[in-house]
């Protein structure tokens, strides 16, 4: 079996010379592979442990529909050696279901389900406010609902590979009305995601949204830590009202598109919690409370433009927000930070603090992005000043700035070397975790990740991998994340995984 299997890699890495120079419908395959396959050899970190890789990424297109695939054997020893697989919290992805098959057949659907879905890397087709009909499956990233206010820039990979979801995101607009819908992982749903909207007037574009965004399980990372409790039982539900007219219609010239947002967050309880700072039972329920109590609390508002201008994509809102409430609560952090949003939550809920005393918070956020050189250098950046009444137009030292940045290099900008590569950071509290000493690059708080792509000279068909990021440290048994001094109180534990790889293109 063994030599069969390097007999296989070896002819795919020879076939494509000789097809290729064989012309006519030999070379018409290899121009497909040489666009569309590829194939990755080298290490990657998980939970800090070395693996060894290889991973095959076959990509279709037809159309505007696009289709990666990920098929991965990740091992610590021996590639030919099953046993030395990584297995995401324990699944054999390579089994679909066998390990069952005869003893319990629902489960082996279920998990054949489960490791063929695991196979999609993306599929895409359309974008959301742009098109009739969208459809985004796998790797999720940049996810919005409606404007942003509840959910904006949410990815569900932030974490991948040592975590892969399967996300689906899709939407479909019949003119007089439409919808949008998310999930954050087909196999353990635990974000679901929806808006409904209408547009009542004909003679108008005005559309009028109502948003919802559910995360079930918001403290599922706590379980086995003093807040054990609430695993399981802490639900953190958001809704929203939202307006949407297209001034302009977006164009290579110009496009301008004028929205307002409303919504508020509540936690739900499916059973009773007690908080282990307090020694308080919380009853379970709606937590109605937090939204009045004579006057409206953790709500939040942002009104603002959105468009184009040539070739700069813009953005310019007003954001009002009170209590715990965030705009973009569920954002590319969210689930690594959702469980010290639970924790924030329980002196509310307790009755020990109120939310009336928590501060409400104003802010202008800006964003611009642009695209140079035919597409091939992309940049983007945006930026929260936040600030209270009491506190006047100074920065404030009781809510959080926000930073966004991005950039993406295509081959063929840069003379003689020719690399590819692209970054992002996105970060809250930077001024005031400066001011008050506790500042660090990368923390939960924090999403980042690159990666730089070099071509090996006079191989058109090698190139070098370097992919690096900032990851939640997990649990490889449950997937759960992992505490500084496995106290939830000090943070979630963050580290770096760096992979190098060889990428073949067929």
């Amino acid at each position: 079996m063994k030599r069969f299997i390097v007999v296989v890699v070896l002819a795919a890495l020879l076939s494509p010379a000789v097809m290729a120079q064989s012309g006519g419908f030999g070379a018409s395959i290899m121009g497909w592979m040489r666009d569309h396959a590829g194939m990755e050899i080298g290490s990657v970190t998980i939970d800090g442990v070395s693996y060894s890789k290889v991973v095959v990424s076959p990509e279709v297109r037809i159309g505007r529909l696009e289709l990666g695939f990920y098929l991965p054997v990740i091992y610590s020893s021996d590639l030919f050696d099953p046993s030395s697989w990584y297995r995401p919290k324990g699944n054999n992805e390579w089994d679909f279901g066998s390990a069952y098959w005869g003893d319990d057949n629902f489960k082996a659907a279920l998990d054949l389900a489960t490791d063929l879905i695991l196979k999609i890397k993306y599929l895409e087709y359309g974008e959301p406010l742009d098109d009739p009909f969208f459809l985004k499956l796998g790797n999720l990233h940049g996810l919005s609902i409606g404007h942003g206010l509840i959910m904006r820039n949410y990815r569900n990979d932030s974490d991948f590979p040592s975590i892969r979801r399967v996300g689906v995101n899709t939407g479909i607009d019949f003119g007089g009305f439409g919808f949008e819908a998310l999930v954050n992982d087909l196999p353990v749903p635990q974000i679901y995601g929806t808006r409904l909207y209408f547009r009542p007037f004909k003679a108008s574009k005005l559309a009028i949204g109502v948003s919802g965004v559910a995360d079930i399980d918001a403290a599922t990372d706590l379980e086995g830590t003093a807040y054990d409790s609430a695993a399981g039982n802490f639900s953190l539900l958001g809704a929203g009202l939202d307006l949407d007219l297209p001034i302009i219609n977006s164009s290579a010239v110009l496009g301008v598109r004028a929205f307002a947002d409303l919504a508020a967050a509540v936690p739900y309880l499916q059973g009773a919690i007690t908080n282990p700072d307090t020694l308080l039972t919380i009853p379970s329920g709606l937590k109605t409370e937090l939204l009045w109590d004579g006057g409206a609390h953790n709500w939040g508002a942002a009104a603002g433009f959105m468009g184009n201008v040539l070739f700069i994509d813009w953005r310019l809102e007003y954001r009002y927000f009170t209590g715990l409430f965030r705009p973009a609560l569920f954002d590319a952090t969210y689930e690594r930070t959702r469980s010290s949003l639970v924790q924030e939550y329980l002196p509310y809920l307790d009755g020990t603090k109120q939310i009336s005393d928590a501060p409400t918070v104003m802010g202008i956020y800006g964003e611009a992005g642009f695209d140079l050189f035919k597409e091939k250098l992309s940049l983007m950046a945006g930026y929260m000043w936040p600030w209270t009444p009491e506190e006047g137009f100074t920065i404030s030292a009781h809510a959080d700035d926000e930073l966004r940045a991005g950039l993406v290099l295509k081959r063929g900008l840069v003379p003689v070397v020719d690399l590819a590569g692209a970054v992002y950071y996105d970060k809250r509290g930077i001024v005031n975790s400066i001011q008050d000493g506790s500042f660090t690059f990368f923390d939960e708080r924090t999403a980042f990740a690159g990666e730089i792509e070099i071509p090996i000279p006079k191989t058109p068909n090698l190139a070098i991998g370097l992919i690096f990021k900032m990851v939640a440290a997990r649990d490889p048994g449950t997937g759960r994340v992992k505490y500084v001094s496995d106290d939830p109180t000090k943070g979630v534990l963050m580290e770096p995984t760096v992979t190098v790889e060889t990428r073949f293109r067929f």
